[in-house]
């Protein structure tokens, strides 16, 4: 009788509690990876993330190997195809119960549910673990009873919880001496930086972040390792490191909103009333978006760095994200799936969390409509304009005062495109399509 890891967004064996309980039963033990190319494209997923996934794969063969585990992988085309094909597996080989993480988007949390369908009657039992957030998302309740839909409650109930639960004593997983974690050398490298992170964090010229997004977004690197580096680094007194923590905060609380409430998965805004707003659909002033050619040089430097690295700065993804929800009033699904065609760390439930928080269409107390001023976040953030520069090489040679606002001296920088809309009346333009949007909602239940 054998026992099986079933891997998924979880392609590490450090910090990895389905292998450590798997290993636990002293059983013969197998590792399988069901590749589904077919939902990649169906869910747009990024060319380069596609490429870390199958890189992270082949290294974590190579690590189990080492470890005298065998790791198979099987092409299903898509996750139609999944539940056919673990039924064969597990029959081939014996498999009696399987070791798998958690996963919350609709898809996903479907497939499973045809998996354990069709292994009921096959004697198969499957261990589903919530290894991929800190806090499991049924873990947590409002007073009233219900989920929470504001973070910052849910983060003081989630640091309560995790003062009551050790997640981070899960300890790294070995069968023989030859197998080693780079793991825990990466995270403390990462996190050497955190206690200049609050500021550092919000200037993209600056390396200020911790760069663990796509490690973590693929499970190559374990929540609870990062949380347990940060933790020590908060205990010896670094504001940083609690700063940090709040991002892991976030990405849990993300997850829990996906898992409750499935239509954020079909497209469709957080808070009913926002699905009657009016976006418009204008496809050259998105494709001028895309480009980085709307004439605001730090959404414009923004939008060019997705498209030379397939990431971009945490900060940056805010303005530009409100650039195009608000500025310009452009459908922000539009937004989301361009973000997810092309970066590296794309993560559905904390994409479409910040989309929808950007879009004033999500989980947000605050009683009015969030705007940002990109110039004034370019000044702000890129005083010296040396993110500017770096991706928007026509405007390199302007001083510090006119690279925020080129149009102002346009005979200077004759390469670079006019804006393609004004800031002036944003806020209430705004304002009142969301007012439009809630009085015809308010009809709509009458």
């Amino acid at each position: 009788m054998s026992r099986l890891v079933w891997y998924r967004n979880d392609l590490r064996m450090h910090y990895h509690r389905p292998l450590q309980a798997a290993q636990a039963a002293g059983e013969d033990l197998r590792a399988l990876y069901l590749l589904c190319p077919d939902q990649w494209q169906e869910h747009g997923v990024a060319p380069l993330r596609q490429w870390f996934v199958l890189a992270s794969l082949q290294a974590l063969g190579e690590s189990l190997a080492a470890a005298g585990i065998q790791l198979d992988v099987i092409d299903c085309g898509d996750f139609k195809g999944v539940p056919k094909a673990l039924e064969a597996y597990v029959k081939r080989h014996g498999i009696r119960h399987i070791h798998c993480t958690r996963e919350y988007p609709l898809n996903e949390m479907t497939r499973d549910r045809a998996v354990a369908e069709r292994l009921a009657g096959a004697g198969v039992e499957i261990h589903g673990v919530d290894d991929a957030v800190l806090v499991p998302p049924r873990a947590l309740k409002t007073g009233q009873g219900g989920w929470y839909t504001v973070f910052t409650p849910y983060r003081r109930s989630w640091e309560q919880w995790l003062r009551e639960h050790d997640v981070a004593s899960v300890g790294r997983i070995r069968r023989g001496e030859a197998v080693t974690f780079p793991g825990s050398r990466v995270v403390e490298q990462a996190l050497s930086k955190l206690d200049d992170y609050q500021r550092q964090r919000d200037l993209p010229a600056e390396s200020g972040t911790s760069g663990l997004s796509a490690a973590l977004s693929t499970g190559t690197l374990s929540p609870a390792e990062c949380f347990r580096a940060a933790r020590e680094r908060r205990e010896q007194g670094s504001k940083g490191a609690d700063t940090w923590i709040g991002e892991l905060a976030w990405r849990d609380f993300y997850r829990q909103i996906m898992a409750h409430f499935p239509r954020v998965s079909r497209g469709q805004p957080f808070r009913d009333d926002t699905g009657w707003v009016q976006w418009r659909h204008d496809q050259e002033d998105f494709q001028a978006w895309c480009e980085g050619r709307t004439g605001y040089p730090l959404v414009d430097a923004a939008m060019r760095q997705l498209q030379a690295t397939g990431w971009m700065h945490n900060r940056l993804r805010m303005v530009s994200a409100m650039f195009l929800t608000k500025n310009l009033f452009i459908d922000w699904r539009w937004g989301e799936r361009w973000f997810m065609a092309h970066l590296v760390d794309g993560d559905f439930a904390a994409n479409n969390g910040g989309w929808q928080w950007s879009a004033s269409t999500g989980t947000d107390a605050a009683p009015y409509f969030r705007v940002f001023n990109p110039v004034r976040q370019s000044q702000r953030f890129d005083p010296a304009g040396r993110f500017i520069a770096r991706y928007v090489p026509e405007l390199a040679h302007l001083d510090d005062k006119t690279i925020h606002e080129p149009w102002r001296q346009p005979l200077l920088a004759p390469d670079y495109p006019p804006r393609i809309v004004a800031l002036q009346g944003t806020r209430e333009r705004v304002t009142a399509a969301f007012q439009a949007a809630r009085d015809l909602a308010s009809q709509e239940q009458h």
